[in-house]
């Protein structure tokens, strides 16, 4: 079959094993350099005829344009990738996965799953909405297929901000890192084998500890993501609190002006106690910011992890394909890049963790501060009402009491609870031993080798 044929879909899905991981390199054009056993098996193509030939020759026509145009964009700027697609096999019959894209060396590394999580029933419905808007497209005067691409890439934002997601990016990383939770520590128990010996029990020995070490870090972080979660909502409720506070202060100093002849040391508190108000409205207005800059540092740490995780688990497979006898020891000859692949993510994922805890520590910090700043208002505020009953001021000022006090108190309790999680997140600090994560990568790497070139 050319590459240029097209495969006819039967309508015949078939479904993938949640232990099954398919496995891929190809150049930076897209055309395969080599798969396994479970990419021929599913695809139904031999391996002879899947290398040399491009990618795209599993494609399903019924795959949107602009979902690819998304992935290649960021694999070319440097960035891994993934996206649910659904694939086409050799007889016709269709079957969907989780695929990832990694840069790796002169090309690009992809391992696919079958999808479990949650999100895949919604970007099934996504997908079919996009298919109709580019099918439209498509009909329009002089639109090339990459004007149709950008034209599905674009209503894919617009659906992924429909969901709450803030971009495309942050609606296939929920994919990526839902998908890898589903997993969970299957992984390492899927591929060990007790009756494994020499180098590739170290492979599969190494292997299990890292992917223990990273599902450890994987459900620390869905923990810190729900924490962050709750910081940010806290962090808008109270901002808005005290900017409620902060106009209800600016109109009690108007109004004390209006006894200044009479009460002067009432006005002079009232604009004193103006200050700390406006500075905690400024502290908390950054804190918004640096919580927005916390998440997408959390996000991007979650991916990290959630793709080494997947990568750990394709060398497992690659292993216990071999004591299998399912796959040859050459097989092992992409173990190297995957663990290239996977150094590199554990490098960004240690700079991503440092941004991670330093941006608490601001946080923090600024808690702190905007906590301050509402204490010492406390402090003016009791001198003020006390010179509001001493000056008998209830007539210019009385009414305004009230919405203090109360939003005031409104302030206080959402700062305690901003304080409280704040602590809390900090007292979870994320942990990164990048050597430990080396070391383990260094020894995989080795032990492989040594397999392969034993047999």
């Amino acid at each position: 079959m050319g590459f240029g044929a097209s495969i006819v879909p039967s309508g015949v899905e078939r479904f993938i094993g949640s232990d099954e991981l398919f496995f891929s390199t190809t150049d930076r054009h897209g055309v395969i350099r080599g798969g396994n056993s479970v990419f021929v098996k599913i695809s139904g193509f031999s391996l002879d005829e899947l290398v040399g030939a491009p990618h795209r020759i599993v494609r399903h026509p019924g795959m949107p344009a602009g979902v690819f145009l998304a992935l290649w964009e960021r694999l070319l700027a440097g960035r891994p990738s993934g996206a649910y697609m659904q694939n086409v096999a050799k007889d016709g019959g269709h079957y969907w996965v989780f695929a990832t894209m990694t840069p790796a060396a002169d090309g690009f590394l992809s391992v696919r799953m079958a999808p479990r999580a949650e999100p895949f029933q919604r970007v099934k419905h996504m997908y079919e909405l996009v298919a109709d808007v580019e099918s439209e497209a498509a009909g329009r005067p002089g639109m090339s297929r990459r004007d149709v691409a950008r034209v599905g890439m674009e209503h894919l934002e617009q659906l992924s901000l429909g969901l709450g997601f803030g971009s495309l990016d942050a609606f296939l990383t929920e994919g990526l890192t839902a998908e890898i939770a589903v997993r969970g520590r299957s992984g390492s128990v899927t591929y060990a084998r007790p009756s494994a010996r020499g180098p590739i029990a170290e492979v599969l020995a190494e292997a299990g500890a890292l992917g223990t070490r990273l599902a450890d870090l994987v459900e620390r972080l869905e923990g810190y993501r729900v924490l962050s979660e709750r910081l940010v909502r806290s962090s808008a409720q109270v901002l808005d609190v005290a900017r409620r506070l902060d106009s209800a202060v600016v109109a009690a100093q108007r109004a004390s002006e209006k006894v200044a002849d009479t009460a002067p040391v009432l006005s002079n508190v009232a604009r004193v106690m103006a200050t700390p108000t406006r500075t905690a409205v400024t502290t908390l207005e950054r804190l918004v910011s640096r919580l927005a800059a916390l998440r997408s540092h959390v996000t991007d740490l979650r991916q990290g992890i959630a793709l080494a995780s997947l990568h750990n688990d394709m060398v497992a497979a690659f292993a216990a394909e071999v004591v299998d006898g399912v796959a040859p020891p050459a097989s092992l000859n992409d173990v190297p890049l995957i663990c290239d692949a996977m150094r590199d993510s554990v490098l960004e994922m240690s700079a991503r963790a440092r941004q991670v805890n330093l941006t608490l520590r601001e946080i923090v910090s600024e808690v702190a501060e905007a906590n301050d700043r509402l204490e010492e208002f406390r402090l003016f505020l009791g001198q003020w009402r006390i010179l509001f009953i001493r000056h008998r001021a209830e007539d210019a000022i009385g009414g305004l009491v009230r919405p203090i006090d109360e939003e005031f108190a409104a302030s206080r309790g959402g700062m305690d609870l901003l304080y409280a999680l704040g602590n809390e997140l900090e007292a979870s600090a994320v942990p990164f031993d990048v050597v430990a994560f080396e070391d383990h990568l260094a020894r995989i790497r080795t032990e492989a080798i040594r397999s392969r070139d034993a047999s």
